[in-house]
């Protein structure tokens, strides 16, 4: 990443239905802070904890209250690498997407991932586009929008239509986040 990347990088929070996007991990490990978790999920939990398939995907947190995933956007073009700021062994891992089961995860390198954002009149929008406080935005993964999907009651994010059926009544309507800007390019993000 250059020098010029790294200063004009911005970081935000994403947030969708009015719940904060997370990792997985997040939401694991406040799960285990509750005392009312019984043996069963708690094994299940520690399960999930344990692999990277379980906890490095994005997902949506438990309750409105819960910290979202600061990300970082470096700017390629009119485009964006995405990374997480994380404490712990998600630290600056890229946001990507699973090449098999298309999902939003993190990685230890970009693979070739851009991101694109929009917003309502903006196709590919650079940060003075969304620095005036929170926006609605789209997100697009190699120019594939995201969706949130559900599968056995665990919510992900996929770059691809989650309608499995291919009939257009079942089409998903893709995923609007709400970004709220925490620090702009110069700033250093607060952990």
């Amino acid at each position: 990443m250059s020098l010029e990347e790294q200063v004009n990088a911005f970081s935000a929070h994403l947030y969708l239905d009015g719940l904060p996007v997370v990792l997985n991990y997040q939401r694991l490990t406040r799960r285990l802070s509750d005392p009312r978790i019984a043996r069963r999920e708690r094994l299940d939990v520690e399960v999930a904890l344990a692999s990277d398939e379980g906890a490095g995907f994005l997902t949506l947190a438990d309750h409105e209250d819960d910290t979202p995933l600061l990300l970082r956007f470096f700017p390629k073009d009119r485009t964006y690498e995405v990374t997480a700021i994380l404490e712990g062994v998600y630290r600056g891992k890229f946001v990507t997407s699973n090449r098999y089961k298309r999902h939003l995860h993190v990685s230890s390198g970009s693979d070739g991932f851009v991101f694109s954002v929009s917003k309502y009149g903006v196709d590919k929008a650079t940060f003075n586009d969304l620095a005036n406080g929170p926006v609605y935005i789209n997100l697009a993964v190699n120019n594939k929008l995201v969706y949130l999907a559900r599968e056995n009651d665990r919510l992900y994010f996929l770059d691809s239509d989650p309608n499995v059926s291919k009939h257009d009544a079942y089409n998903s309507v893709p995923a609007s986040f709400v970004m709220k800007v925490v620090s702009g390019p110069g700033q250093l993000p607060d952990d």
